[in-house]
């Protein structure tokens, strides 16, 4: 199919479970203790790694579920396992939420020159609001302990926030918090209405553009003010912006098949936005398109819900290249907030858009062309 890959982006479910239970967490399986099998671990390598679609540098990401659920020698053989493919070359990424860090994993993760980034979503009265235990206490305490273990040993990793409509109201305790850590990388993610998480405190408020562009603004001056502040996501994806061509600006792996595929723990495969593996369709099949065990992954590119799913994809970009005036460092949006949103992915802008693209865009260029004027 023109268009489709190459892959470079796979999103791999060790488990669906998590230990702790986030109020805004969009996961619909994260009671199910279930484990991948070697099995499927093979099968990845095999049908996805080994494709003539894939890259030659993949990134592997555990993930959706608490990835440290599943014990260290685990890892060890999944990880020795895929290494066995020829002709590429594997880049595997953590995202954890530090409760479970201990050296034991520090050191899985220096042998494997794994990437680690911790959820953790600043300060305890902030992180505590959403990030909660099973038995309803706040995580902060376990969290930072495991954060301070990498910190404390050198490993390098960076931070996840996610932001919510209180939190955007605390710009600088977020940043104090970061430096008062050692933090020297942060991402940051937005409050969705996604999966199992139906509504998000930023779609409720008619201002949530208007206040995150204002946390934005006052956090980019807190960066060039302070010398010890982290370096942030946001800030360096309009930074490219500013000297990439026209096509990596518009360029969007969401919307382009099979440049991410998702792996479910039993071996399903997915393909554009990584947040609609497993979500209940039934036009699309539930997003399944295939399994690991049964099909190569080109395979994708063949079912019947894989080819309407693309249809009404391709419809929505094309609707919002004729509206939107943000299409060109954008490329279409999201397929999974187009469709948690409004329930079709023909669609166009989502809340999605209004925060992480144009509010970003509109708060931090002015703040660098000012910097550098």
């Amino acid at each position: 199919m023109p268009g489709a890959g190459p892959i470079r982006l796979v999103v791999v479910q060790p488990t669906p479970f998590c230990n702790i239970n986030c109020s805004y967490c969009y996961l619909t399986r994260r009671n199910d203790r279930a484990r991948m099998s070697m099995e499927v671990i093979d099968a990845v390598g095999q049908s996805i790694l080994a494709s003539p679609l894939a890259a030659t540098d993949v990134s592997v990401v555990w993930h959706a579920g608490e990835p440290t659920m599943v014990p260290i020698a685990w890892y060890e053989r999944a990880f020795s396992q895929l290494a066995t493919v020829p002709g590429v070359r594997l880049h595997h990424s953590f995202q954890t939420n530090g409760v479970a860090v201990n050296s034991d994993w520090i050191d899985l993760w220096r042998r494997w020159n794994v990437r680690v980034g911790v959820s953790i979503d600043g300060p305890r009265e902030i992180n505590d609001r959403h990030r909660r235990t099973r038995g309803d206490r706040g995580s902060f305490d376990a969290a930072i302990n495991g954060l301070r273990r990498l910190r404390e040993s050198g490993y390098p990793f960076h931070v996840i926030s996610v932001l919510t409509r209180s939190s955007l109201e605390q710009p600088d305790e977020l940043m104090d918090f970061y430096l008062s850590e050692g933090i020297t990388y942060v991402c940051f993610n937005v409050e969705e209405e996604e999966g199992e998480h139906r509504t998000s405190s930023l779609a409720v408020e008619s201002d949530a553009s208007a206040a995150y562009a204002a946390y934005l603004r006052r956090f980019v001056k807190r960066m060039q003010t302070d010398q010890q502040a982290p370096r942030c996501r946001e800030v360096d994806a309009v930074t490219s912006l500013i000297t990439a061509g026209v096509e990596a600006r518009r360029h969007n792996p969401q919307v382009n098949p099979l440049e991410i595929v998702s792996v479910a723990v039993n071996g399903d495969m997915s393909t554009y936005s990584p947040e609609l593996m497993g979500v209940r369709s039934d036009r699309f099949n539930n997003f399944i398109f295939g399994n690991v065990l049964t099909h190569p992954v080109e395979a994708i590119l063949e079912h019947p819900a894989f080819l309407e799913l693309r249809d009404e994809i391709e419809r929505g970009i094309s609707a919002c290249e004729k509206t939107c005036p943000y299409f060109g460092v954008c490329g279409g949006g999201a397929p999974s907030n187009k469709f948690f949103e409004h329930r079709t992915c023909a669609s166009t802008e989502t809340l999605y858009c209004r925060l992480t693209r144009k509010a970003v865009i509109n708060a931090v260029l002015p703040e660098l062309e000012a910097a550098y004027a």
